[in-house]
């Protein structure tokens, strides 16, 4: 079935629910919002297709940007704002342009390389300037920070031949990686360079393989998720607890931000997050570690809820999902923990996802084994 987005409302609603399904991560709302709303204010539906739709012999182009979502210190603002950024949100429409060109094909549909609220909304908005249909589905099924975090690596699909652009224009193919490490490096390195982040139009696969890996209806799940947390905002309804009710999971934690803390190191976000017990839900103190999306928790003091499962905090009162670029002291917020996706609770998923490759000396443990 298409979703489609025809108001304002309909990418609020997605949008939104992007947001909650990237943990803390996968960008800033606003970027996704002002990416997709010249497309509806223009009169234009923006289909969502349902992945049934691409054919085995259709080629599929992955659109995504990569970078650090910390805010930019005043000395980096001053160093990328030299330069006129002519291709501010054309990037990855400009990727699919020249990987085409450089493949000799044509794409039929875009694929998200995760749910986020930049993330989401770039390949939509991208799949809307080049022509071409955006799936309901995604390969992450969350935000995740590395590029090996998805279930094409976790198949083993090829990264390479793509494209990459920043916000000046710069272009780059790379025809061969020789892994995914490599890969995000070489990415990370130029997004870097451009004092910020960087489209990337990569994993381009044949429809026989991209059915293998797709998450399938995930957009759809988050524009159900960003319906319920503005209905509940419209009737004073707790969010956290509809929204578990409707979607599943559980409502983890209560209570005040009391404390934060960060860095930005090798392209990513790396800190911590406290919060102090409101008493509605067992516990004094809940800790949240995040690369740039949030992983690991402690409640109480001893490990707890772990990726790959979702971890997802959001403001108690009117449910509106809260990055990690923006959490901060007082806030008070609602923790919500729901089931990731079966994929990466495999063997090599966890390999890429679970609580040990971000260097925790821990098993992963289910999240409805714990709550």
């Amino acid at each position: 079935m298409t979703l489609l987005l025809k108001t304002r409302t309909d990418v609020d609603d997605l949008t939104t629910g992007c947001t909650f399904f990237g943990t803390g991560g996968g960008g800033s709302k606003q970027l996704g919002l002002d990416m997709l709303y010249p497309h509806v204010d223009a009169g234009k539906t923006i289909e969502i297709v349902d992945v049934g739709k691409v054919k085995s012999n259709d080629w599929v182009a992955c659109a995504y940007y990569s970078g650090t979502i910390a805010p930019p210190t005043p000395e980096i603002e001053a160093l990328r704002t030299r330069f006129p950024w002519d291709f501010f949100e054309k990037e990855l429409a400009v990727g699919l342009a020249s990987l085409e060109e450089y493949m000799g094909i044509k794409f039929a549909a875009v694929a998200p390389f995760e749910l986020g609220g930049v993330n989401t909304p770039a390949p939509i908005d991208a799949a809307v300037k080049h022509g071409i249909p955006c799936v309901d589905g995604d390969y992450s099924g969350r935000a995740v920070p590395e590029i090996c975090q998805n279930t094409v690596c976790v198949k083993g699909y090829s990264m390479a031949p793509m494209a990459l652009v920043d916000w000046y224009g710069n272009k780059s193919i790379v025809q061969h990686v020789i892994n995914y490490e490599m890969g995000e490096r070489l990415s990370k390195a130029l997004s870097e360079v451009a004092w910020g982040r960087l489209g990337n139009v990569a994993f381009p696969v044949k429809g026989k393989d991209f059915h293998e890996a797709i998450l399938p209806n995930t957009l759809t799940k988050s524009y159900n998720v960003g319906k319920i947390i503005r209905e509940c905002r419209e009737s004073g309804d707790d969010p956290a607890n509809k929204i578990v009710e409707k979607v599943g999971g559980w409502v983890l934690f209560r209570g005040e931000v009391i404390g934060r803390t960060w860095e930005n190191r090798e392209g990513y976000m790396w800190g911590e997050t406290e919060i102090k017990g409101s008493g509605i839900k067992p516990g004094k103190k809940f800790k949240v570690w995040f690369k740039n999306e949030n992983h690991m928790t402690w409640l109480d003091g001893k490990p707890w809820v772990m990726s790959p499962d979702i971890i997802e905090i959001i403001d108690a009162k009117i449910g509106e999902p809260i990055t990690n670029t923006d959490i901060k002291k007082g806030d008070n917020v609602s923790v919500i923990g729901m089931k990731g996706e079966s994929i990466f609770r495999s063997l090599e998923g966890l390999k890429v996802l679970g609580p040990r490759h971000f260097g925790f000396d821990l098993d992963y443990k289910p999240i409805e084994a714990l709550v």
